[in-house]
């Protein structure tokens, strides 16, 4: 089983991962769900709800979304809670939208109803490791299950948390079911076979790992989570995003060790890529982490005769070219297994997340960031904003109740 982590605050994520699968030679049939029909309530505030899961998600793709939250499904170990009605009907018109739709699109229903996983299960609160400080984001267990937690804090106005917790993770966690019924190639484990580190990599900053070929410091914990990192990270990410990554990998990243008062004296007013990045380690010391560059004995950089930063590339690894090398295999496996163009996703994806001019070019605030879409108004009906045109093919079953 596969987990999808993310570092909380300056701490790491770690998973835990759950669920036993049984097989017996009984004839199961075409599906593992008990498919006599049962009519459902109109009376019950649900019914909604219901109706849209059963309609968009079961009857298409043999495939249950479960919001009401189910402890044998979950770490009994943890305090965890359900997902409330209303986060829970957003999250379903987003996973449909940002994820089931796409592959439906480039890949047709039918790849949908072999590889898709059986259940979607979602969970209210977050999933922290408290002696570990860390976060769960998603599991994937056994290839026919992915759950989701933080339901409760969905907030898709904020498109970059919205991303990770969520359209980033199922991505990541279908890519690992896809990872099982074709095995990625062999000679992708091999580039970067001396980097991984399922240990230290909680202590690794962004640029350090984009540096040494990462797209996340997830990614070098091992093969199989830098495989569908890439996958997930390349899809979801923002052209801007995407290229500031591109950037950092491209340079030598160093770490130091230096107090914060030494830090701050010596921050003020320079540049801070060669000055470096300040945090704390779990363990509290003071560490710096900057492009690596020529200097003087004293530390300080020293500059060429146009007054610019000499930068070193000691290790040999140029990680810029190192993840597009890796992510080239990405695409073939994606084209080779199931004739789907990896760039292809990636745009309907973003076309889908950010605002885009007519000529297909993205919008940008007065901050140069991209435009979230999802709660912008739509063409169509200028009052009203895409997530709740999307929301609304939920609520449209109200009509259905007494």
């Amino acid at each position: 089983m596969k987990n999808m982590m993310k570092t909380l605050l300056l701490g790491a994520i770690a998973m835990t991962t759950f669920g036993f699968f049984s097989c017996s030679d009984d004839d199961m049939g075409p599906s593992i769900f008990d498919t006599r029909e049962y009519p459902l309530d109109r009376s019950a505030y649900s019914f909604p709800l219901d109706t849209f899961l059963k309609v968009t998600y079961l009857e298409p793709y043999n495939m249950q979304f479960i919001y009401r939250m189910e402890d044998i499904g979950s770490d009994m170990t943890k305090n965890l809670t359900p997902a409330s009605y209303e986060k829970s009907v957003e999250l379903a018109v987003l996973l449909k939208y940002l994820w089931l739709n796409v592959y439906e699109q480039y890949a047709g229903p039918e790849f949908l109803k072999i590889n898709a996983p059986r259940i979607i299960h979602v969970i209210g609160s977050k999933n922290l490791n408290p002696s570990q400080g860390t976060e769960t984001l998603g599991e994937a267990g056994g290839g026919l299950k992915i759950s989701l937690f933080n339901t409760n804090n969905l907030d898709v106005a904020n498109v970059d948390v919205l991303n990770e917790y969520f359209i980033k993770t199922i991505h990541h966690e279908f890519g690992h079911i896809l990872d099982q019924t074709h095995i990625r190639p062999t000679s992708f484990n091999l580039i970067s076979r001396n980097q991984y580190d399922a240990s230290t990599w909680t202590e690794t900053p962004d640029s350090i790992a984009a540096g040494r070929g990462f797209v996340s410091p997830y990614a070098s914990s091992a093969a199989g989570e830098d495989w569908v990192e890439l996958l997930a990270n390349y899809v979801t990410r923002d052209t801007i995003a995407w290229e500031r990554l591109m950037n950092s990998a491209s340079y030598e990243w160093e770490e130091i060790d230096m107090d914060r008062s030494e830090y701050l004296k010596r921050a003020r007013g320079a540049d801070l890529d060669t000055v470096g990045y300040y945090r704390e380690s779990n363990s509290g010391q003071g560490k710096v982490y900057r492009r690596a560059c020529e200097r003087y004995a004293d530390d300080y950089v020293k500059l060429d005769e146009n007054g610019l930063p000499q930068w070193k590339h000691n290790t040999g690894i140029e990680g810029d070219k190192i993840i597009l090398q890796k992510l080239d295999l990405v695409r073939g496996w994606l084209k080779d297994n199931w004739n789907i163009n990896l760039d292809d996703l990636r745009h309907e994806v973003q076309q889908r997340m950010y605002l885009t001019n007519a000529d297909g070019s993205f919008v940008f605030d007065r901050f140069g960031r991209v435009v979230n879409r999802l709660t912008s108004l739509t063409p169509e009906d200028p009052s009203i904003t895409l997530l709740e045109k999307l929301v609304n093919e939920v609520y449209a079953y109200k009509s259905l109740q007494p």
